[in-house]
């Protein structure tokens, strides 16, 4: 038994002697046959009714005769009270009332001591919840240390060899993760610029923009979203974000519509499929109409049959942002491996952290998913699976 284990039975040891004493004591003290003499109680209240008379008598209240009668007879009953030497006794405490308390303290006692050995563990070390605080700020400011360096490298990386496309793709997307959008559709321009109009990069270059502008889909933003739906027709983000346009424009009705086709478009199990079910609705409800009377227009319907299996299966690649994907780990081609994965690892640990505070963001885990299965932590990615699995 190591030292700390001896101390912390001497411990509880002293803890239950000094409470079963204190349980006890009035038990062992327990008074036998507390006599109380019953004469000198009758004493005292004759003695108070002498008072009471001698104040009757300075009120007037009584006669000097009436007075006196009544002294004579009062001190004629102490007199006799005096002599009867009567006395009462305090019964003693029921000895079966005591046993029982004392069982009752000893079994407490020992129950807790025993419960503790089957669950306790008094060889662990405690665990106050502001260290634990302590260290989950610690844990997460230490990453994100890690990821400024990171980003910090790659950003020279870059400044000498500014045509590394995968290198502007990873660095606009880790601006993006860290909140920063306006370096994140610098980044992104730079990336859309080499890469020839790729709809990808493309869109999350127009989302960008638009989260630089608090939300807003801006003419330029419109502008990428329309260009890689003339490459990508099924993009899922494009035909949200024109949407969306078209609703901050005042042509409710045209967005309803572009929501409508992009939910035609859509599996089942979309994560989007909640949030543009909840446009439609709000959409249908300002325009005074029945969401079911509107169809897909038949460019979305004849879309849908050609391109539906291979959509279900890419789109699940194409989330929202920020994402880690395979041209993500081959992106910084100019840094070394140690590097590279440090940065990924980085960006791949701040959305676990993220979610472990936002739990319910389905979109959010399933990125964590991809990302793990990238990195091959299936283990991890099976866990991101299953929570994102749970949410509606």
């Amino acid at each position: 038994m190591s030292a700390a284990e001896l101390q912390f039975w001497a411990i509880a040891a002293l803890l239950v002697i000094l409470i079963l004493g204190i349980l006890l004591w009035p038990l062992v003290k327990r008074v036998r046959g507390n006599n109380a003499p019953r004469e000198a109680y009758d004493i005292n209240v004759y003695k108070d009714q002498l008072q009471e008379i001698d104040a009757d008598l300075e009120r007037g209240l009584l006669s000097p005769d009436q007075g006196e009668a009544a002294r004579t007879e009062i001190k004629r009953r102490m007199l006799a009270a005096a002599d009867s030497g009567e006395q009462e006794s305090v019964p003693e405490t029921p000895k079966s009332g005591g046993l029982t308390i004392a069982i009752f303290s000893i079994s407490a006692a020992l129950g807790a001591v025993f419960l503790y050995l089957s669950l306790g563990s008094p060889a662990e070390p405690d665990q106050p919840f502001a260290g634990r605080d302590a260290r989950k700020v610690a844990s997460q400011t230490q990453q994100q240390k890690s990821l400024i360096q990171a980003t910090t490298k790659l950003v020279a990386h870059l400044q000498r060899n500014p045509d590394d496309l995968r290198g502007w793709t990873l660095l606009a997307r880790t601006y993006l993760s860290q909140g920063h959008y306006a370096k994140s559709a610098s980044a992104f321009e730079k990336a859309y610029q080499l890469s020839d109009g790729d709809p990808d990069i493309g869109v999350d270059y127009a989302e960008s923009l638009s989260l630089v502008a608090e939300s807003v889909v801006t003419e330029e933003a419109h502008a990428i979203f329309m260009k890689v739906l003339e490459r990508d027709s099924a993009n899922t983000k494009a035909r949200y974000y024109l949407g969306m346009f078209e609703a901050q424009q005042g042509n409710v009705g045209a967005a309803l519509q572009a929501w409508i086709d992009l939910r035609a478009l859509s599996q089942g199990n979309a994560p989007w499929l909640p949030i543009v079910n909840e446009q439609i609705a709000q959409a249908a409800k300002q325009l005074g109409i029945d969401a079911t009377t509107i169809k897909p227009t038949p460019e979305a319907e004849a879309l849908a049959v050609t391109v539906r299996k291979e959509y279900e299966k890419t789109q699940a690649e194409k989330a929202t942002a920020p994402s880690l994907t395979n041209a993500d780990v081959r992106a910084a081609m100019g840094m070394s491996t140690g590097d590279r994965n440090q940065m990924i690892r980085s960006m791949v640990e701040r959305l676990a952290a993220k979610m472990e505070e936002n739990p319910e963001d389905k979109d959010g885990w399933l990125r964590l998913e991809r990302s793990y299965r990238v990195l091959g932590e299936t283990a991890l990615a099976d866990k991101a699976a299953a929570r994102a699995a749970k949410l509606p």
